[in-house]
């Protein structure tokens, strides 16, 4: 067992001493010791993590981990990245470094020179973090095993140290006191400086107290509804250019918790304050809040994440050991799985294939407009009730990473906001229910839509959900502008005649069971899901859904010669979307089976599975189709 060593519980110590070393306050030694420290995966097994830990549990000032999706990403914000500390009693001064952590401190008998000239104004970008939006609990248990951290020996984080401070943003307090009970803090967007009286400081100190018992907790802006988990602002210090809205970012850094983070209105009066920029209440609700709900973290590390399956490695030797070992058992492996799946819809065994097909699907590439390797599907002839929906997605949320079952009733239609919006009063970016990361499987449960009337708000929602499936992209609305962001959402529909949305395959299904309890129907599969099927299956899935595949010569001449073949007998019978949707079934069945090249085999199947599932569409009484 590896010591807990300063590096985890008082990074900011290493910092200095790095920062002391380098003198020209670049962040490299930084960023470069912290990365060796965790090149070695079991090291990161030691640093606390904010989505499975308690904050009550976590050491202020101490090295944490945090994997989120960025919601939205905050103007720059100024700092002093270094300022110079003198000794009351010797008179000696020296340098400190104010990078990775918010409150600028000094010891007894010290004091911050405001003036100096040898302070460095710096800027940070600061992230509004989320956890990842509809992410499974098997992830988030599968996570919390892996992690070596006992939280009680991490003491409550509530107090924090009484020694000299200084905020490092919004304002700065000059007065005659000593420094042991001041504080500095450069402006956060033009660096413009406040002055804070005695009188005003106590008020500020009354604030501060108001932070752990806030009564409004404020709008933590999580992009599906009922999510739990910490919010956090993230503040990084390099590469700020590669970060984007959307992305899924592994975090480690400095947790920061200081009360006097948080800002609140005043709503007595105080003629004292004097400031030189003033904003909005509902900005500083959104970019100030407590540090209980909204902790800070200064990132020293990022890690962009390509998935969240814990099951699947990210170094190529791990990952081909872990394939070795699915391959086998694949072919039990899979037959007993699309035995669940055709349990699941009703004994129907060929749309078995295709949801084992969407279940892997993913956006590999876009071509133009075209997103490649995307597969929605929607399912009709499903029984009429919500409880189907329901269990469904409950199965496939023990097999994805991530998921969200939308009902599509009136009253989520019209009511529930689908397309992030730009909120300029609070300068946020208010989100959505399609603001999700990539590789997120949605359920869309049509069969909620009772008659009745769409507003405009709800036919706004259609669009914006038809262009997700359509083209995976989604458009946020900056009120002056729009623009679309590209997503990786793949979306099952199950209703009972042909959706109102757009979908990639539309299978009618063949109900071989008409089970009159649904619960009961899919509690049979209880027996059958056990921990250790559910790890195979979440690992085949994770690794098919993230293979290579490309096309031998041979398999490309094969393809070209029967296209050509079926267009000359009937060019009705082949359009150009049919050879597309027919080479994208070709491509997934060969990644089920966990192959990076398809073979004639799985050629043919794909174009007797595309037969059969025309031949069902052509016998649905017209008003299905």
């Amino acid at each position: 067992m590896p010591s807990i060593e300063d590096w985890i519980n008082n990074p900011l110590g290493i910092i200095q001493t790095l920062s002391d070393k380098a003198q020209d306050g670049d962040s490299l030694p930084v960023r470069k010791y912290f990365n060796e420290k965790l090149a070695n995966k079991s090291a990161l097994t030691w640093v606390p993590s904010l989505n499975d830990t308690s904050m009550h549990d976590l050491k202020a000032n101490s090295l944490v981990r945090y994997r989120c999706l960025i919601q939205d990403m905050y103007d720059p914000e100024f700092y002093l990245g270094k300022y110079e500390v003198k000794d009351t009693v010797t008179g000696n001064t020296f340098l400190r470094s104010g990078k990775y952590k918010d409150v600028a401190e000094c010891g007894p008998n010290q004091t911050i020179d405001v003036d100096s000239r040898n302070n460095v104004t710096m800027d940070r970008m600061t992230l509004y973090c989320v956890p990842v939006p509809g992410e499974s609990e098997w992830v988030k248990k599968s996570f919390a095993d892996m992690s070596k951290v006992k939280t009680q020996c991490y003491p409550s984080t509530s107090s924090t140290r009484a020694r000299g401070k200084r905020n490092l943003e919004d304002e700065s307090e000059v007065t005659d006191e000593p420094m042991e009970s001041q504080s500095v803090e450069t402006g956060n967007k033009s660096g413009d400086v406040t002055m804070e009286t005695d009188d005003a400081k106590s008020k500020r100190q009354q604030t501060t107290k108001r932070v752990e018992g806030a009564n409004d907790k404020p709008d933590l802006n999580f992009p599906l509804p009922g999510e739990k988990g910490p919010a956090c602002l993230v503040k990084v210090y390099d590469d700020i250019d590669k970060f984007k809205v959307n992305d899924v970012v592994e975090f480690v850094g400095v947790l920061s918790v200081d009360p006097s983070l948080a800002r609140f209105d005043n709503t007595e009066e105080d003629n004292s304050m004097i400031t030189v920029h003033e904003e909005p209440q509902e900005e500083v609700n959104a970019h100030s809040p407590p540090p209980s709900l909204v902790p800070r973290l200064h990132a020293v590390v990022c890690k962009p994440l390509k998935h969240v399956n814990p099951l699947v490695p990210e170094l190529v030797e791990d990952k081909i050991q872990v394939l070795e070992n699915i391959q086998g058992v694949l072919t039990a492996l899979k037959q007993e799985l699309l035995s669940v799946l055709e349990h699941a819809l009703l004994g129907d065994k060929m749309a078995a294939k295709y949801l084992l097909c969407h279940l892997i699907a993913n956006v590999y590439g876009r071509a133009d407009a075209m997103a490649l390797g995307k597969f929605s599907v929607n399912f009709s002839n499903c029984p009429n009730s919500s409880l189907y929906s329901e269990l469904l997605h409950h199965l496939l949320s023990n097999l994805v990473t991530q998921s969200h079952l939308l009902h599509m009733s009136l009253d989520n239609m019209n009511k529930l906001p689908f397309s992030p919006k730009k909120d300029y009063t609070a300068n946020r970016l208010r989100s959505g229910i399609l603001q999700l990361a990539e590789h997120t499987n949605m359920t869309v449960n049509e069969i909620a839509l009772e008659p009745g009337q769409l507003d405009v708000n709800g036919v706004k929602n259609i669009q914006s959900l038809g262009n997700v499936i359509n083209w995976q992209k989604v458009e946020y609305d900056f009120e002056f502008h729009r623009q679309d962001f590209p997503s990786n959402i793949s979306a099952l529909i199950i209703s009972e005649g042909r959706s109102i949305l757009p979908s990639d395959c539309f299978v009618p299904l063949q109900c071989k069971e008409q089970p009159s309890d649904l619960r009961n129907y899919f509690q049979q599969l209880d027996k059958v899901l056990t921990d250790d099927f559910l790890a195979k299956c979440r690992t085949y899935i994770g690794l098919a859904k993230h293979m290579d595949y490309s096309l031998s010569d041979e398999i490309q001449k094969k393809i070209q010669d029967d296209f050509v073949a079926l267009r000359k007998d009937d060019p009705k019978s082949m359009t150009v979307d049919d050879f597309h949707a027919l080479l994208s079934l070709t491509r997934l069945l060969s990644l089920t089976d966990l192959k990076e090249c398809p073979t004639l085999e799985i050629w043919n199947m794909a174009k007797i599975m595309e037969n059969c599932r025309k031949q069902r569409v052509a016998e649905l009484p017209e008003r299905q189709n």
